[in-house]
């Protein structure tokens, strides 16, 4: 009796290590894929340098960043030149109702249309927007110096302001392109300081043009 218990419960642990050998293989009808499935590529070097701009010479930054100063430094000298003059501008088109439009307009203008620039540029690239930021403001002042009226003078403020925040805006971007995070800070601060200085000077030579010049000659800048 004993010895027929014994064999029963030898043919029992068998077949529990039968079973779990099979459970233990890899069936044909599954795929695995834990071991199929690709590792993950970390990101290199030569990926996080592509997303960068390219490296400039000094040569071609100089020139650059000349040219975008002298765009922001005549966009913040009209905003503040014309103050000194609104006495003189008044006395020749004898209209004392028209002088707060004078400066007005240009703020307007400058404000209304900034958002638009930046638009337009993604579409149409940024040198071809600058460039008729440029001849739009140079428009405008060419409107204000030889105004024969004060209705003129403001819509040639108006089309000024127009042109100088093309300008300003432009400037902003063209930096944002060129450098990179690491670069871009010190390049924005020296067009602030342009700007900073331009608004600074600009009440002063107005007073300079207007005293001792005429009133009309700072649009001819």
């Amino acid at each position: 009796m004993s010895r027929a218990l014994g064999l029963a419960r030898v043919s029992s642990i068998d077949t529990k290590n039968v079973a779990s050998n099979r459970s233990s293989l890899p069936r044909a009808d599954i795929p695995n894929t834990v071991d199929n499935a690709a590792p993950a590529r970390a990101p290199s070097l030569s990926d996080e340098q592509a997303t960068e701009p390219p490296r400039l010479s000094s040569t071609n930054i100089a020139w650059t960043m000349m040219s975008l100063c002298l765009s922001v430094l005549l966009s913040a000298l009209d905003l503040t030149i014309v103050t000194p003059a609104i006495p003189a501008i008044v006395g020749t088109f004898k209209s004392a109702g028209g002088y707060i439009w004078v400066g007005s307009a240009y703020t307007l203008a400058y404000a209304a249309i900034t958002p638009v620039w930046g638009s337009v540029s993604d579409i149409w690239g940024r040198k071809p927007i600058m460039l008729i930021a440029v001849a739009v403001f140079l428009v405008g002042s060419l409107i204000c110096a030889l105004a024969p009226q004060m209705d003129v003078l403001i819509l040639g403020r108006a089309v000024q302001g127009l042109g100088g925040s093309g300008m300003g805006i432009m400037v902003n971007i063209v930096v944002s392109d060129m450098f990179s995070l690491r670069d871009r800070g010190l390049y924005l601060a020296i067009t602030s300081l342009v700007w900073a200085v331009g608004s600074a000077i600009g009440p002063v030579l107005g007073g300079v043009f207007t005293t001792r010049l005429r009133w009309a000659l700072p649009h001819f800048d």
